[in-house]
């Protein structure tokens, strides 16, 4: 009974033991319970912070991008708009130089005037307008008596003729009015301005309010000088100097100022045709002999083009009527050539009106007077006909109103 008794309070303590450690164990995973969910709470709340913190920066830093990208563009549409405005700038002055060239390009004679007027020819006294935008040609008044050989211009509104041979070489001007415009009922009026001598095929250029005027024939002697003739008053003349060597039936141009002289025989016969180019500087009043044309010839018309002289048709050294046309650069002495006109002239003659140049008579290749008209278009780089004049001519003269 003694020993039940001592097992029994031996399994109770026993029991009792494993209950406190039971007890222990539950106090302990509870306390490791509590620990961990406060951890998981501080874990969860760090995270949370860390969270709001990142998405703030986060937001700050797509802000602060956002703002670069938005200056970045603001930027980028600014110096577009710059640039717009620089290109802009550009067109125009490309615009304006294109003009400014397209200005210089053209026959300063001619500017934006689009009306030809052509006077006399050898044996004939007739004049006739040609209406540019119309294409037609109509009658003015006639010459006062036949005139060939003489050159012209435009000057005090005013169409002016110099010199030529009337049954006999003259020195003498006449004039017509074209402001506005001249009709049948405008006459031709001597004008009190003298060239130097009796002088026919020779050449000239509008210097100012001078003449310059260079070689042809006298009625004794081929000439070789260079002269100055004022066009106001006093209207005196004088020799301002001389050509390497005497000629006619040659041509002239003037650049800025200088004086192109071109082509021309030193004698009547074919056989004497001159290549050579001298270049004339009025100022300092030297002569410059140039790189000569590519052949011999004379009784041509010619144009200025920009720095070039453009030579037209006319006869070579061996008597043969020629299509060719050179172009000459007086700064480089350079020479090519452009597409050959549609007909042969000898003693025709050119002028300019826009991008275009008009040449108009001659004698053709059979010797016959030819009536016919023809023009060149830098744009399309290709001779077309245009109407005819009602008289057939040579050794006319021309010029734009």
């Amino acid at each position: 009974m003694a020993t039940n008794l001592a097992t029994v309070e031996t399994n109770v303590a026993t029991n009792t033991a494993r209950m406190a450690t039971v007890v222990a164990m539950e106090t302990c995973m509870n306390d490791i319970q509590a620990n961990v969910e406060t951890q998981i709470a501080n874990v969860e709340k760090n995270m949370q912070t860390n969270m709001e913190r990142n998405s703030a920066d986060i937001k700050t830093s797509m802000e602060g991008r956002l703002e670069a990208v938005n200056n970045e563009v603001r930027g980028l549409k600014t110096a577009l708009i710059e640039g717009f405005d620089e290109m802009k700038d550009v067109l125009v002055k490309m615009e304006d130089k294109i003009e400014e060239n397209t200005r210089k390009v053209r026959n300063t004679a001619s500017g934006d005037k689009e009306n030809i007027i052509m006077a006399g020819g050898d044996g004939t006294d007739s004049v006739e307008m040609f209406n540019w935008r119309q294409r037609t040609w109509s009658p003015l008044q006639s010459l006062p008596k036949k005139r060939s050989g003489a050159t012209s211009f435009v000057y005090n509104n005013h169409v002016t003729i110099a010199g030529g041979y009337c049954s006999g070489y003259v020195n003498d001007m006449i004039r017509m009015n074209i402001n506005p415009n001249p009709d049948l009922s405008t006459h031709w009026s001597d004008y009190p301005v003298k060239l130097p001598g009796k002088l026919g095929y020779h050449s000239s250029v509008l210097y100012n309010d001078h003449l310059i005027v260079a070689g042809g024939y006298n009625g004794n002697a081929i000439s070789d000088c260079i002269h100055e003739v004022q066009l106001a008053p006093p209207y005196a003349a004088k020799t301002l100097s001389r050509m390497p060597e005497p000629r006619l039936y040659h041509s002239s141009q003037l650049f800025n100022d200088s004086m192109s002289i071109v082509g021309g025989r030193t004698t009547f016969s074919y056989w004497n045709s001159l290549s050579s180019v001298v270049l004339y500087d009025i100022k300092k009043n030297e002569c410059k002999q140039l790189a000569p044309l590519p052949y011999e010839v004379s009784e041509m018309a010619t144009v200025r083009w920009g720095d070039n002289i453009i030579v037209i048709g006319g006869i070579d050294k061996h008597v043969n009527e020629l299509d060719t046309v050179i172009i000459y650069n007086v700064k480089t002495e350079q020479s090519s050539m452009l597409p050959p006109m549609r007909c042969k002239r000898q003693g025709c003659t050119a002028v300019v009106i826009g991008n275009k140049i008009v040449v108009i008579g001659g004698i053709d290749e059979v010797g016959f007077l030819v009536n016919s008209v023809e023009v060149f278009n830098f744009e399309s780089y290709t001779w077309q006909e245009l109407p005819e004049m009602s008289q057939a001519r040579w050794r006319h003269t021309a010029v734009v109103v």
